[in-house]
């Protein structure tokens, strides 16, 4: 039986260092540490494991492929044991602590600075991170304890997921300024159009492409992208039309850049919800912040912005 292997979290933070750095004198600086310590620290990591992890060239360090799948695993170990201290110190009389938050890019844009005002205001001793991502990763990062809340669209059911709906969105046609002919758009005249699209398995395409395999209906995907502000870019400069929620174009429809318009017939709706794990329920930081998520998201309906 092969010994268990407990490497101390001080190398793998120097193994992450390196690994960013690709040079051991860069990594060496910027962890104020000497150079022949830091090569015995990842030496004797190798060593640990029976296998290299770096590849020594003229000019630095390259990854092995087992040092690859070495720094992916890191970077999620680095990130629960974070996230751990931020839920415990979260956990208090009062709300405090640090607490991270993913949302996706354009709800993101509107709930994020808001939240921040009212945090230093009314919870100064609550820090607030943010992180960007698609729903996908969202939903794997809160189910990995590695952010503390998450506001995304239609997570799948878990039992150690809270899910808490705040907006039904329905989908919509964009197009460039003045191309869209329509009100309203069947969903058969949508996919007819030519449209740009992300690639499965985003959460958003899975959705569309389940709807049109239901209806018996090919869909004119004529150019992919798996960047929400590239796929809009795309769209402005006359490319092609999209299929996205009407709070994803938000600004862009005020601004007059893009403009949207919905699809009926079925009208294909998409909820925004905000998550966190069911074990952390009970810390005030967390809920504070998820009422007033909750609340700012409330107020943009009322007030006709988000709709």
């Amino acid at each position: 039986m092969a010994a268990e292997w407990q490497p101390e979290l001080r190398t793998l933070r120097y193994f992450v260092c390196v690994a960013e750095e690709k040079s051991l004198t860069k990594a060496a600086t910027r962890l104020h540490i000497a150079q022949p310590a830091l090569s015995r620290q990842i030496r004797g990591l190798e060593l640990d494991l029976g296998l290299d992890l770096f590849l020594r060239t003229s000019r630095g360090v390259e990854l092995t492929e087992a040092g690859g799948i070495l720094l992916r695993r890191a970077y999620v170990i680095l990130n629960q044991i974070q996230q751990t201290h931020h839920d415990v110190t979260a956990h208090a009389t009062s709300p405090r602590g640090v607490v991270t938050i993913g949302m996706p890019p354009t709800p993101g844009e509107f709930i994020g600075p808001p939240l921040l005002a009212r945090m230093k205001e009314r919870f100064p001793e609550i820090e607030l991170r943010f992180l960007e991502g698609f729903s996908g990763e969202l939903e794997r990062r809160i189910n990995n304890n590695e952010i503390s809340l998450a506001v995304m669209h239609d997570p799948a059911p878990r039992e150690n997921i809270k899910v808490t709906p705040m907006l039904v969105e329905p989908l919509c046609v964009v197009g460039p300024p003045g191309s869209l002919t329509q009100a309203a758009y069947d969903f058969a005249d949508a996919v007819r159009l030519p449209l740009i699209l992300p690639s499965r398995p985003n959460f958003l395409r899975i959705l569309i492409d389940d709807q049109a395999q239901r209806f018996g209906l090919a869909i004119n995907d004529v150019q992919r992208s798996d960047g929400v502000w590239h796929l809009k870019s795309l769209v402005r400069f006359g490319h092609g039309y999209t299929i996205l929620t009407y709070g994803a174009v938000l600004s862009e429809v005020q601004q007059g850049t893009l403009e949207a318009a919905p699809i009926r017939n079925p009208q294909i709706d998409w909820t925004l919800c905000v998550a966190m794990r069911t074990d952390q329920g009970q810390k005030q930081a967390l809920t504070v912040v998820e009422e007033e998520v909750r609340d700012i998201v409330a107020g943009l309906v009322e007030r006709g912005i988000w709709r």
